[in-house]
């Protein structure tokens, strides 16, 4: 970083060993206050710096306990909320200035505002207006961070940025995680092995893990270029490994659904070193299967998933059937944000106290989403959805072989696993997966304006020659 950066970040570090001083002293509300006020001062001097510094803190934020009974994930939201804020400022700032508008406009804008708005009209039908405010806004300030990513990263130079940032910090809670497991490897399969770790769950750690594979292996199969294969090829293995050592049915299904679409890709910018490589790939997956133990423990979990008196398939339709039911009382608009976890009741003489493990949520984004807000607020999630995936399939047709080409595709993969667990899981509550959901939501577009410039300045100096 440069001193200009260094400069940028020091209003930060200030503030959090102030903030650590004085919380340790006196249980008020003025250490969260000094922590918002010199992160909004560091976002409004670094916004790019700050998106850098979120994703590095993501994988390690801490659950912090606000007097007055608020939750917030400590660094991320702070910083996530301030970026939000900061934006809105600049936007309104340069429209009273009358600063000329930037030439692209965020292709996702109008379902992302109908989502937006839909999330509050689904107040009228809350059980609690305060509780569903508080969390529409939460979960807004998350949907925007897609915008602030399509304004931040702008170049390949941020771009680059961008995946220095990210992936050692990832790398880094994937190992850790691995170890904790390795630790506990009798408790592999249960969620009470993750205590230690970084992620909650094991849903939570394979989706967030699934993500820098897919884009890893998109980087080998579609991109012949000149990059530091050796650096990759670490990453690669750290996150192969992680996947690996996640338990999570919903997990292997999205990734299977993921690498299928990868292959589908295969016609254009693949060799056959790299065919190669895949079918090594699948002989190191097939060798694990066989060492002791673990075969039975996978066709175990397999099996599970149809079996009707498992503990985590009743809990699961139970909530689904809720679900269903919360949607025909208010089916238009739903019964409100946040509004399952309010009114659900566990059945114990049903489920047992094992459900004291699964947090409350309808174990699949779609029924939730069709629950809280209704038909309507379902078919704008489902457009949100499909402009995503629309809008990569297009820029596919034109992108050339190389690196865009690569990214691209494993930005779509991505999004695609997490969109494929979402059937069976609601993770998107949690920093861990909607920061980089929406981060994604907003990188792809960026990414796809990038290589259409880079083509534009190489195409019309030889077009004008």
């Amino acid at each position: 970083m440069s001193l200009k950066y260094g400069k940028r970040i020091i209003p930060l570090v200030v503030c959090l060993v102030l903030g650590g001083i004085i919380g340790g002293y006196a249980e008020t509300p003025l250490p969260l206050l000094s922590l918002l006020a010199a992160t909004a001062v560091f976002v409004f001097l670094g916004m790019e710096i700050a998106v850098y510094l979120l994703l590095i803190a993501l994988p390690f934020s801490f659950r912090y306990i606000v007097p007055g009974s608020f939750e917030i994930q400590t660094p991320t939201e702070p910083l996530l909320g301030m970026l939000v804020a900061v934006y809105g400022v600049q936007r309104i700032v340069n429209r009273a200035l009358q600063k000329p508008k930037p030439e692209n406009k965020f292709p996702f804008f109008r379902p992302l505002c109908c989502y937006i708005l839909i999330t509050f009209l689904s107040a009228i039908n809350t059980p609690d207006l305060f509780v569903t405010l508080k969390g529409a806004l939460r979960a807004v300030v998350y949907m925007l961070f897609s915008v602030i990513v399509y304004t931040v990263i702008q170049n390949r130079t941020a771009l680059k940025r961008l995946f220095i940032a990210i992936f050692p910090s990832a790398a880094v809670a994937v190992i850790w995680t691995v170890v904790v497991l390795i630790y506990h490897i009798d408790a592999w399969q249960w969620t009470s092995a993750y205590r230690s770790a970084p992620f909650t769950n094991y849903s939570v750690y394979g989706s967030f893990t699934a993500i820098f594979f897919l884009i890893c292996l998109s980087r080998f199969l579609f991109d012949d270029g000149t990059y530091d294969k050796v650096l990759w090829t670490a990453w690669f293995v750290c996150f192969s490994v992680g996947l690996l050592f996640c338990f999570s049915r919903g997990v292997w299904l999205s990734v299977v659904v993921a690498v299928g679409f990868m292959l589908m890709q295969l016609g254009r910018g693949v060799t056959h070193k790299k065919i190669l490589f895949i079918g090594a790939a699948c002989l190191l997956l097939f060798v694990c299967l066989n060492l002791p133990g673990v075969y039975n423990i996978i066709i175990e979990r397999i099996t599970s998933a149809v079996d009707i008196s498992y503990a985590s398939n009743r809990a699961r339709l139970l909530r689904w059937g809720q679900a269903v039911v919360m949607f025909l009382e208010n089916p238009i608009l739903g019964r409100g944000y946040g509004a399952f976890a309010m009114l659900y009741e566990e059945d114990v003489a049903l489920v047992g106290s094992y459900t004291a493990q699964y947090q409350l949520g309808a174990h699949s984004e779609y029924l939730q989403v069709m629950a809280e807000l209704g038909i309507v607020g379902l078919g704008v999630w489902i457009w949100l959805n499909v402009a995503f995936l629309r809008y990569g399939f297009r820029a596919l047709r034109t992108l050339e072989d190389g690196f865009y080409r690569a990214i691209v595709i494993g930005l779509i993969a991505a999004e695609l696993s997490l969109m494929v667990h979402f059937t069976v899981n609601n993770l998107l509550n949690g920093d861990a997966i909607g920061v980089p959901f929406w981060g994604i939501y907003g990188l792809l577009p960026a990414v796809v304006q990038m290589a259409e410039r880079e083509k534009t300045l190489n195409v019309d100096p030889q077009a004008a020659s």
